[in-house]
C-alpha cells in the first residue's frame, strides 16, 4: 500500500487526528507495457497512530475502534 492522501480531521470533543489514506497499485501490464500499474479504487483510512477509520461521507468519518465521529478540517 502507498500513501495517497493525508488530512486533518476533528472530533466534536475538539480532539484532532491526522488521517492517512492508502491505496494499492494494480498491475495492468501488457506485452507492450510490462511495467504498467494503476491505483486501486479501494482506499484504506487510518489515523496517524494506527486506528482504522471508516468513511461516512466526503467530510465525515468514524474511528472504528472508538465509534468517535470526526470531520475533515
Amino acid at each position: 500500500m502507498v500513501e495517497t492522501d493525508r488530512f486533518l480531521a476533528k472530533a466534536d470533543s475538539g480532539k484532532e487526528y491526522v488521517v492517512i489514506q492508502y491505496q494499492d497499485y494494480i498491475d495492468v501490464s501488457t506485452h507492450d507495457n510490462p511495467n504498467s500499474k494503476i491505483l486501486s479504487r479501494i482506499k484504506r483510512l487510518e489515523t496517524e497512530d494506527g486506528l482504522l477509520v471508516t468513511y461516512i461521507d466526503e467530510k465525515t468519518f468514524s474511528i472504528f475502534d472508538t465509534g468517535e465521529i470526526i470531520r475533515k478540517v
